[in-house]
C-alpha cells in the first residue's frame, strides 16, 4: 500500500511560472537530508488540472543503514514548500492518501495542523527506521 503527501496550489499557476517553480524546488532540495521522504516533486502537465500545480512526496521507510542521519525529509519538504510559497506567492493545500485536508501553507507559513500532522508522519517514519535497525 502506498502513501503520499500531496501539495496543490490553491490558485491556478501561470504556465510561464511552472518551470521556474520546478527549477526552484530542485535547487531548494539540493544538499538537504531526504532520508525520511522523497524531495518536493511536481507532476507533469497532464496531472495539472485547472491550472493548479500538483505534486507529491512519499515518506521513505527504507534507507541506507550506513547513512546514520535522522529522517528529516518530511520537515524538509515543508520547508521547501514554505520557501516556494514566499518566493512565488503561492499558497498550498496539503493532503495525503488517507486525509484529503491536512491543512495549508499560506504566505510561506504552514498551519499548525500541517506541522502537527507532518511531525506525526516524521515520527512514524523514524520509529519504523529504528524498528528496522536502519537509523
Amino acid at each position: 500500500m502506498g502513501f503520499t503527501v500531496y501539495y496543490r496550489s490553491t490558485h491556478p499557476v501561470r504556465p510561464d511560472e511552472v518551470e521556474a517553480i520546478r527549477r526552484a524546488a530542485r535547487t531548494l532540495s539540493r544538499g538537504r537530508n531526504w532520508l525520511g521522504s522523497e524531495p518536493v516533486y511536481f507532476f507533469d502537465s497532464e496531472f495539472v488540472k485547472d491550472g493548479h500545480l500538483l505534486g507529491g512526496s512519499k515518506p521513505n521507510f527504507m534507507t541506507n543503514p550506513d547513512d546514520g542521519q535522522q529522517s528529516t525529509g518530511i520537515g524538509n519538504m515543508v520547508e521547501v514548500l514554505c520557501q516556494l510559497s514566499r518566493d512565488y506567492h503561492i499558497d498550498w493545500e496539503l493532503s495525503h492518501d488517507h486525509d484529503p485536508a491536512i491543512g495549508f501553507i499560506r504566505g510561506g507559513v504552514c498551519d499548525e495542523s500541517v506541522a502537527e500532522k507532518v511531525q506525526a508522519i516524521a515520527d512514524l517514519t523514524a520509529r519504523q527506521l529504528r524498528d528496522l535497525g536502519l537509523e
